[in-house]
């Protein structure tokens, strides 16, 4: 019978030897429950790998095994100790940073789908965090690639989490965390939100177009993204539940603030514009063309702000609700679209909670 890990780890089971013998790269290493690394804030044994440094060959096979069983026995007694195991044990033997590269991409585009959108954000977003990951695994290249983009930029922030991710695949334990930086939100333009009487006025820019005066009212409406309007269903039924089919964040239903516009304006009457593309972005595009052409004072998305602040101040809808309305995380709720609540807002909640207190 030829040796393979199928068949090693098959005989470990069997001999109930709680650890498994798994390749990572051209690397052998073991997994099982092991006590916390020293210095670990963690208290109770868990999943871990164990790297061996050896090649997956069959040498390799061979010494895996008899190393599982080793590692099964002094767990089995509780002589476990992690110094034997303590040379560069993170990286020792993981392999090449391109292996791990190629691994990702697969699983991306098994996931995503190999589409024009799903291509771009590979090439723009995963592509460019690694293009300095060279040679073989270690935390220091992680370091370096992140480092080498501008401090406190959008760069050097998507870099970080698109290694990280690459990181917990490999199966090394790095915190790209405080190589961000301080960029955020505070960073960006500061936007003018146009109130709901702004929005009705502006409305009228759109009235020899149709089909822009329902995309407008549409993203007016439900804070759909600008691509969002040519990927969407409303029903006619009340409440008019928008069902956005596809987008940046995939499917979603989303609720009408303010219902009365939904009704007055027949959104769900579908009058999509014409327009095509191969990428998301592709639309939004056409979008802003169109609102500058339209000489609108904000952006479209001016409006899915606006959207977020009347359903999280005038209407009161709970963050983990609105953030799902949006279609995006609770976090990016409050760091993205609550930090433009104007003063006027801050007067009426306010203002609120002083006649309910009366």
């Amino acid at each position: 019978m030829k040796l393979t890990i199928e068949v090693i780890n098959d005989r470990l089971k069997k001999a109930l030897i709680g650890v498994r013998v798994e390749a990572r790269g051209d690397r052998l290493s073991l997994r099982a429950t092991l006590p916390p690394k020293p210095g670990s804030n963690k208290i109770k044994p868990y999943q871990q790998y164990l790297a061996l440094g050896i090649y997956a060959n069959p040498a390799g096979l061979q010494r895996a095994e008899a190393e599982a069983k080793i590692v099964g026995g002094l767990l089995a007694r509780g002589e476990f100790d992690w110094s034997r195991y303590f040379i560069d044990e993170q990286e020792k033997g993981i392999g090449e940073w391109a292996e791990w590269i190629e691994k990702l991409r697969s699983d991306y585009f098994a996931q995503k789908g190999d589409t024009p959108n799903a291509q771009f954000t590979w090439k723009n977003d995963y592509e460019a965090a690694f293009k300095n990951l060279k040679g073989e695994v270690a935390i220091s290249s992680l370091i370096a690639a992140a480092t080498n983009t501008t401090a406190n930029s959008r760069s050097r922030k998507r870099t970080c989490e698109k290694l990280q991710i690459l990181a917990e695949l490999v199966g090394i334990k790095v915190d790209l965390k405080p190589y961000i930086g301080n960029y955020g939100n505070a960073q960006t333009k500061p936007r003018q939100i146009p109130t709901d009487d702004e929005i009705i006025q502006v409305r009228s820019l759109f009235e020899n177009s149709p089909s822009w005066l329902w995309a407008y009212s549409v993203m007016a409406n439900y804070g759909l993204r600008d691509h969002e309007i040519f990927f969407c269903e409303i029903s006619p039924i009340a409440p008019h539940v928008c069902h956005v089919i596809e987008g940046k964040t995939g499917e979603r239903l989303c609720y009408p603030l303010h219902p009365e516009w939904a009704a007055r304006w027949q959104l769900w009457e579908i009058k999509k514009p014409n327009c095509t593309g191969k990428m998301y972005r592709d639309y939004g595009q056409r979008v802003s063309r169109t609102f500058d052409r339209k000489n609108v004072p904000f952006n479209a998305y001016d409006l899915r702000h606006a959207y977020a602040i009347r359903g999280s101040v005038r209407h009161k809808v709970p963050v983990a609700t609105m953030a799902a309305w949006m279609g995006h995380s609770p976090n990016v709720h409050w760091a993205t679209y609550n930090r433009w609540i104007s003063e006027v807002e801050h007067a009426k909640v306010f203002e609120d909670l002083q006649s309910r207190s009366v």
